[in-house]
């Protein structure tokens, strides 16, 4: 499966100061809100001087529902069917990639600690909210079943919440 992201794994790497917080913006996890509120950017490279960063980590079944639904919206696709080409591996997008696949991403930039967050800590970092999906609009989020190899590793961070390590040692609690 990790070939099917390299797109991601290619491409630029962000961490954002905010306020006093240096943090890692996840899609579908406050990305929009913290890269809208952030003070500064540190890009690939760049990243090497940050000694510690922190990490929201959303709840990985309702982020993949989350995800999934807002694919669709953004592309005018249905669900189910788009369900089904990501059952059988035929599409990958940023917005239900896995989180520890972001981790690993920022694993390439940064060989310092980290610390996950519940994603109803957002709180912490900024009172802005950014990005919140629209009822109104989009009408509501259609439940579907999850698709183990897209929550699996990511419900194993949830062990993590709340505590400092380094992003070498999550990584490879989370991938053993």
């Amino acid at each position: 499966m990790l070939t099917h992201w390299n797109k991601l794994l290619n491409t630029d790497c962000i961490v954002v100061d905010v306020g006093p917080h240096t943090v890692y913006p996840i899609f579908r996890v406050g990305q929009t809100t913290l890269m809208s509120v952030c003070d500064k950017k540190y890009t690939n490279e760049e990243i090497h001087c940050c000694n510690h960063v922190d990490v929201l980590i959303r709840d990985p079944e309702e982020r993949f529902i989350s995800g999934v639904n807002e694919y669709c919206v953004q592309h005018k696709l249905d669900v189910q069917e788009t369900w089904n080409l990501v059952n059988s591996g035929k599409l990958y997008d940023r917005h239900f990639t896995p989180q520890y696949i972001w981790l690993m991403h920022l694993h390439k930039f940064h060989k310092g600690t980290v610390t996950l967050y519940p994603f109803s800590d957002i709180k912490k970092f900024t009172n802005t909210h950014k990005g919140k999906w629209n009822n109104k609009k989009w009408g509501e989020k259609l439940p579907l079943a999850q698709i183990e190899n897209f929550v699996d590793k990511d419900l194993l961070l949830l062990k993590h919440l709340n505590k400092t390590l380094t992003l070498k040692e999550l990584l490879k609690n989370v991938l053993s």
